[in-house]
């Protein structure tokens, strides 16, 4: 038996925090400088690959293109994975779609992290070591691994536009 006297007033609701959220206009806005640094950041890898299998394969002199692939990856792609990443992370947060609630968004936003990392502490060291190689005259210690690395974050951001597009697996379950 309950002890609970019967006319009580229901319980009030608690409601959830409300995010900021962009008015349509600022996130159509926000979406666009997105995906433009997006496009920018991948065709400015695609370029460093490009350079950097022509150095690896001997048909362009070291002495020009490794200071030009330091150079665009110094000037552009790191500005640009930056940006990208700041972008993503403002979409999640002022969006609908959010940081925790779709598996896509979540996957892009880690992926992008780490190729944001990756870029930072392997690919941007790899091309200044080779670009500082190949000013002195010196032959560059290991060409191959600059076209894997690069290649590599080619395809990163190529996985990412698909998950972007596809959204796959659905919503993150909330355990209860």
């Amino acid at each position: 038996m309950s002890t609970l006297p019967k006319n009580l007033p229901p319980a009030p609701r608690t409601t959830a925090r409300k995010r900021p959220r962009l008015s349509p206009p600022w996130r159509k806005l926000l979406l666009t400088i997105h995906v433009t640094v997006s496009v920018g950041l991948l065709g400015t890898d695609a370029a460093v690959v490009a350079l950097v299998t022509s150095g690896w394969l001997g048909h362009a002199r070291p002495v020009t293109v490794y200071p030009a692939a330091h150079l665009l990856g110094e000037y552009l792609l790191l500005p640009l994975a930056l940006l990208a990443l700041v972008t993503g992370l403002a979409l999640g947060l002022l969006t609908p779609w959010g940081l925790l609630r779709y598996w896509w968004v979540l996957i892009s936003l880690a992926v992008n992290t780490v190729g944001t990392a990756l870029a930072v502490f392997v690919l941007l060291p790899g091309l200044d070591t080779a670009a500082t190689a190949a000013l002195a005259g010196h032959a560059v210690a290991s060409p191959s691994s600059l076209v894997r690395d690069s290649g590599a974050a080619c395809c990163v951001l190529i996985a990412t536009v698909a998950i972007s597009y596809y959204k796959p697996f659905g919503r993150i379950r909330r355990r209860s």
